[in-house]
């Protein structure tokens, strides 16, 4: 068994058999775009620096992550058993896409029955600089803090936690030893439920031949738009109940595990309402900006044109999961009413659409059928 232990980077970390001698860490709030100013000091690392080569061990060392109050200081292990991450990391690349988190499997304690998921955030691993000025350790704190709090908040929120998202293990962090005697690095690090299933990405490179997927070897028309239905419902469910926008809702953050259900990963760009910058937007006084309804939220025309499921727009992710029929958004906005027009009631999704939205004047340029499911919600007739 090894430990870790990375003086100099390497492009695979993290490997198989290394140990990790873990402690429990609290994170701090989130900070940067939409959250409080960024509290870390000036590394003073600009573009000059990255093109002459910044050493990143020692860099981590002279700038490390951000201390908060320690809780209790209880050790424990963990043993990496295999890695989930799917990025390149070239340690001489300063392109702003290369590098970030890395995602394994382990076992706590040694105890191999015990298996969960981390996800390690190492300054050393991801991009140096990128624009705005947000250095490789800002970076790994930023999404640390982010991902740390919305899980946390989404935790305790009945119906939510442990059963739309991973069950949360918590914040840790550990010691990497470095080639300075006696200066260890500090990485920080979230262990999660260990979730069975695939991402919808996953299902989609398994169908993708040349580079061009084949809907011949995905799941069934009727099983994918039952993913897409269980992916609406669990972020309008977070975003509702637990105040938390996803904020990334792509095919690789949604996990279809074996009984078709949906969990969501990866919250690494999420607004988390408690610390944002703005509340949310249940306690708004304007009824037009609530989305109480999926119709609503995922609405791609006008008044709205949401873009998550939008797959008329060319390079979309969800292009190919999607039903090719979707590439005309009436196609989608039927399929919308049909699945919501008559939800059970008293679940999220048969809260009243918005007077705003109902008898927005956009509506007056769609189909009759559309029109007419309107109408069934309460949209005003068109005056003949």
């Amino acid at each position: 068994m090894t430990t870790a232990t990375h003086a100099a980077t390497s492009s695979a970390p993290y490997q198989e058999g290394v140990e990790l001698r873990i402690q429990r860490h609290v994170p701090p709030t989130p900070f940067g775009s939409g959250y409080r100013f960024c509290p870390r000091p000036d590394s003073g690392l600009d573009w000059a620096a990255v093109r002459y080569g910044v050493d990143r061990v020692a860099f981590a060392l002279d700038n490390p992550p951000l201390e908060t109050e320690p809780p209790d200081q209880e050790k424990h292990t963990f043993t990496i058993t295999g890695s989930k991450t799917v990025r390149r990391f070239d340690p001489d690349s300063d392109d702003s896409g290369n590098g970030g988190a890395h995602v394994v499997t382990g076992y706590f304690d040694r105890d191999e029955e015990v298996v969960c998921l981390a996800k390690i955030f190492d300054g050393v691993y991801y991009p140096l600089l990128v624009e705005g000025g947000c250095d490789c350790m800002m970076l790994a704190d930023a999404e640390y803090a982010k991902e740390a709090w919305a899980y946390g908040t989404i935790q305790p929120v009945e119906g939510v936690g442990r059963k739309l998202v991973p069950e949360y293990y918590g914040a840790w962090t550990f010691p990497v030893a470095t080639d300075r005697p006696g200066h260890p690095r500090w990485v920080r690090m979230l262990l999660f439920q260990l979730v069975p299933g695939e991402t919808v990405l996953d299902k989609i490179c398994k169908a993708t031949k040349n580079g061009v997927v084949q809907r011949s070897l995905l799941p069934d028309e009727q099983t994918r738009l039952r993913v897409i239905k269980h992916t609406m419902e669990a972020d309008l469910s977070i975003f509702w109940n637990a105040e938390v926008r996803h904020g990334d809702l792509t095919p690789r953050n949604a996990m279809v595990q074996p009984d078709g259900s949906v969990v969501l990963i990866d919250f690494n760009q999420a607004e988390v309402y408690p610390f944002y910058y703005q509340p949310h937007p249940k306690y708004d006084e304007v009824p037009s900006l609530r989305f109480f309804s999926p119709i609503e939220k995922y609405w791609p025309l006008d008044p709205w044109g949401s873009g998550t499921f939008d797959v008329a727009t060319p390079g979309n992710p969800w292009e190919s999961w999607a039903p090719e029929a979707w590439k005309n958004p009436d196609v989608t906005a039927e399929w919308l009413l049909e699945t919501w027009g008559s939800p059970a009631p008293g679940s999220l999704e048969s809260a009243p659409l918005s007077d705003y939205f109902l008898n927005h004047r956009a509506h007056a340029k769609r189909n009759k059928k559309i029109q007419a499911a309107l109408e069934r919600l309460g949209r005003k007739p068109a005056e003949a």
